[in-house]
């Protein structure tokens, strides 16, 4: 499937055949991003994981760490897809 994302500075488009997907995690920031990664090196973001119900940085925190192994997962699993179109 050709994609073509609307976001500031990229251009082109990526198709997710050809592409994987990564776990992007920010300790710095307390978030957690997966990402397409595409043939050039960008790193397109398409979601975040936020197991937390508040806007507190501890929040975020608490919950960074299964954050992250959640986003890994989901990654690991996409990138395992037989089945992409």
């Amino acid at each position: 499937m050709n994609i073509t994302p609307k976001i500031d500075y990229v251009e082109g488009s990526f198709d997710t055949k050809d592409c994987q997907m990564v776990c992007v995690p920010r300790w710095k920031y307390g978030t957690v991003h997966l990402c397409i990664k595409t043939e050039n090196g960008w790193n397109v973001p398409v979601g975040e994981i936020q197991l937390y119900d508040s806007d507190l940085m501890k929040d975020a925190m608490a919950t960074f760490e299964d954050a992250s192994a959640f986003g890994e997962e989901i990654a690991r699993r996409w990138n395992e897809c037989n089945s992409k179109k």
